[in-house]
């Protein structure tokens, strides 16, 4: 990814059981690095035994 920068910090946040999924809360400094808002949609996937989340581009 050109022209962007990582964020060399590691959040521990803990895994919760909400209903019958699990969740987790993405840090605050993440989503103002990400440019996360609510109702925005992210794509995650795994790398052997990393979980990825990324801001889905906007459809113009």
């Amino acid at each position: 990814m050109t022209g962007v920068h990582a964020m060399p910090v590691k959040f521990e946040v803990s895994v919760v059981l909400v209903g019958k999924s699990l969740k987790v809360t993405i840090p605050k400094e993440v989503c103002k690095h990400l440019d996360l808002k609510k109702g925005d949609t992210v794509l995650m996937w795994t790398d052997n035994s990393h979980l990825i989340i990324e801001k889905k581009k906007e459809e113009k």
